[in-house]
């Protein structure tokens, strides 16, 4: 169990965990928040915001909008990656599970997993609620939206794993010894900044709050279990990518040109297929990878520093 115990005591002052994530998951969260309100209300960021959308598009765009989200990430990773390996003087890999060796395997079967769960629960919503769905294939459109899915928009869900499951977790077990304060503060950290995204029009601030804590709450399960967070970078990618190229719903503000239209979402009953999926990867996960549950309540031991 490396991921929560691998450490430096010297190099793991508290203060630099909070200047870390004062500096990246918040101003990430608040570019993304101005970006948006570029696509909904331009008088409310003046003339330099016009100038903005007039020169990349936005509006009549969304395919490049989903390119310039993600390539900020990725150079968020990068920044993120550079500061980390000068600020704790380690290895920037040690973050996804307390070694050097990233365990590629797993991320491309998270991956795997995720798309074929929410890929037979969302044909079964489409069958049940045929009406509730537009059907929209237009390959111009369509195929330069998916290569933007699949080659740039997982590093968005990469950059939030390496943040909330990744380095806070690991600042939190260093903290607490506590690997059930490590699923539980991280996930609350990660709705909590993710609720302020304006990501949905007309959809309360306490709902999008609970969407983002069951989600992240399963992804911690997984990381605490699995020590390491590439099997939860591989499900988040691929929820990510799967939403971006087959569903985008009415009260998205980014009208991207995704195969299907929801009219309409309907909260709370939409979260009965969200926590399916969560119960089924997660059951799927332990069983192929046969995870000590137990170890959940159990406390994190002083481990060996990794550099």
């Amino acid at each position: 169990m490396k991921h929560l115990t691998s450490k430096n005591a010297k190099k793991n002052n508290w203060w630099k965990y909070l200047l870390m994530l004062a500096l990246f998951p918040v101003l990430a969260q608040l570019v993304v928040a101005w970006y948006y309100l570029l696509n909904t209300n331009e008088d409310a960021v003046g003339s330099v915001s016009i100038e903005i959308n007039n020169s990349i598009h936005y509006a009549s765009n969304p395919t490049v909008q989903i390119g310039i989200l993600a390539l900020f990430f990725i150079f968020m990773l990068i920044a993120f990656a550079f500061v980390y390996s000068h600020l704790h003087h380690k290895s920037f890999r040690t973050v996804i599970n307390g070694t050097r060796l990233i365990r590629w395997r797993r991320i491309i079967i998270g991956f795997a997993i995720c798309f074929v769960v929410e890929a037979f629960l969302f044909g079964a919503d489409y069958y049940l609620d045929i009406d509730n769905y537009e059907v929209r294939l237009h390959w111009n459109s369509l195929i330069p939206l998916g290569l933007v899915a699949v080659f740039m928009v997982p590093f968005q869900a990469f950059f939030d794993e390496i943040i909330f499951r990744g380095y806070l977790a690991q600042g939190v077990a260093h903290l607490t010894k506590s690997r059930f304060l490590v699923i539980l503060i991280p996930t609350i950290f990660f709705a909590v900044i993710h609720a302020f995204n304006p990501i949905l029009n007309g959809v309360g601030f306490w709902t999008v709050l609970l969407l983002y804590f069951l989600i992240g709450l399963s992804y911690a399960i997984i990381s605490v279990l699995d020590d390491g967070i590439e099997l939860a970078m591989g499900l988040h990618a691929a929820n990510n990518v799967f939403a971006t190229i087959f569903v985008v719903n009415a009260n998205s503000i980014i009208k991207t040109d995704a195969l299907l239209l929801m009219k309409e979402v309907n909260f709370p009953d939409a979260f009965v297929p969200i926590i399916i999926a969560q119960l089924v990867m997660i059951a799927a996960l332990a069983f192929k990878y046969k995870w000590p549950w137990r170890s959940v309540f159990s406390q994190i031991e002083d481990g060996f520093a990794i550099n």
